[in-house]
């Protein structure tokens, strides 16, 4: 295909693009790729487009229905080509901005082979990436006794002498879940900004029950006289939904290749320098770029970790240079980080409460322990945290996990802490 062969030389020339973002050809074919029955048969695929200008492209990062912004003529040419040589339909593309690479997402007809369609994909050489759509699943879930004992986690982490030093004042941490209940007492004022990336398939917001909970976790307000206390209270969340409820008011939710890079995307943008990401899947080559990207410009990200023995949905915690968290269980060594993620009491929709399960409660903790840390040191780097958290692992016969007030200490013995 003559187009793509001339397209190293045409991907070298400086051309000015006022504002780019995500184009579809109907609400139909955003529906197509969220349908998570379609995954298998849904290819992502990215090409370098150097003449993004990237400086110019605040808006890239906001997610807009189709017409609103227009990829380059000619990276979108190119994917039309590709469409035409392959035989396979085209539903949506899209600039990465932050790795310069221009993506599409294409549909493989019921009547060919995806394997042999990626192969032949991957064959030329003009295209830098050829994967298959990925799902992805939050890990946490829903309880049914309510009578436990209160925030135990915070006792175990030691929260309130560290919050002594500490309340995560003036940092923010950027979540990629499901929506929020920004009306939660609990959470009014602490959710600086939001955005919806799988609104097709799922409009809702505030009805999100993990994303509520994730966020309560981290910022749940101190002091105010209601619910609970989160680990990190004086800091904020930008809430990034790419994930949605399995089923109608489902603690479990679902999120895929195409929702997670768009997020991640913004969240490079954001200035966050904490990404929460409290999902875990398969080993994925275009979120892999976006977050080497965002660890490129000092973000520390932080994953759901569900251990060795399911390797198959590790990532992104498998990743190097992520911090990936288990959740705790008393009197068991586990490998890596871990906090507490046994019947957690946290924030759901409608200004309720409840106790929740899983390594996403455990990781929003450590996100909220960072957050804690920046606070003293807000040029904190992924190595100086990851040291500091695995000299806080503390195991006591009744608690595994990071404490919290041994982290802050640590960091003390160091940094200069008023």
């Amino acid at each position: 295909m003559k187009s793509l062969r001339c397209l190293t030389l045409i991907s070298l020339l400086s051309i000015s693009i006022p504002s780019l973002s995500l184009e579809l050809g109907s609400d139909n074919e955003l529906a197509t790729i969220l349908n998570v029955n379609n995954a298998e048969r849904l290819l992502l695929v990215g090409f370098p487009d150097q003449s993004m200008n990237r400086s110019q492209n605040a808006a890239a990062s906001s997610y807009r229905h189709r017409g609103s912004y227009q990829s380059t003529s000619w990276s979108k040419r190119i994917s039309d080509e590709i469409a035409d040589e392959y035989s396979i339909q085209k539903l949506a593309e899209w600039p990465m901005t932050e790795i310069g690479v221009h993506c599409i997402v294409y549909l493989v007809p019921s009547n060919k082979s995806v394997p042999e369609v990626v192969g032949k994909l991957t064959q030329n050489s003009n295209i830098s990436i050829v994967q298959n759509m990925h799902l992805y699943k939050t890990q946490a879930n829903a309880h049914d006794d309510p009578y436990l004992k209160l925030q135990s986690n915070l006792r175990d982490m030691q929260i309130d002498e560290a919050h002594n030093i500490s309340s995560g004042k003036n940092i923010t941490i950027a979540m990629i879940d499901t929506g929020v209940d920004l009306n939660h007492p609990d959470l009014t004022d602490q959710i600086t900004k939001h955005e919806n990336f799988s609104a097709s398939i799922s409009n809702g917001f505030e009805n999100d029950q993990h994303g509520t909970a994730i966020a309560g976790i981290m910022v749940a307000k101190q002091n105010n006289k209601t619910g609970i206390v989160g680990i990190a209270p004086d800091a904020k969340v930008i809430a990034y939904k790419s994930c949605w409820p399995a089923k109608e008011n489902s603690m479990e939710a679902i999120c895929n290749s195409f929702t997670l890079s768009l997020a991640i995307n913004s969240a490079i943008k954001s200035g966050a320098k904490i990404l929460n990401m409290s999902l875990g899947g398969p080993k994925d080559a275009f979120l892999e770029e976006l977050l080497k990207k965002a660890q490129e410009d000092g973000i520390i990200i932080v994953a759901a970790d569900e251990g060795a023995d399911k390797k198959e949905i590790r990532f992104p915690a498998s990743l190097s240079g992520v911090i990936g968290v288990q959740s705790a269980k008393s009197g068991i060594d586990l490998s890596g980080i871990s906090a507490p993620g046994v019947k957690i009491l946290t924030t759901l929709p409608h200004g309720t409460y409840d106790f929740i399960s899983g390594s996403s409660i455990a990781t929003a903790e450590v996100s909220g322990v960072i957050a804690l840390l920046m606070q003293l040191k807000p040029d904190l780097t992924f190595a100086e945290a990851k040291s500091i958290l695995e000299k806080s692992s503390v195991n006591t016969g009744t608690f595994n996990g990071i404490n919290a007030n041994l982290a802050v200490s640590n960091l003390c013995k160091t940094t200069h802490c008023s």
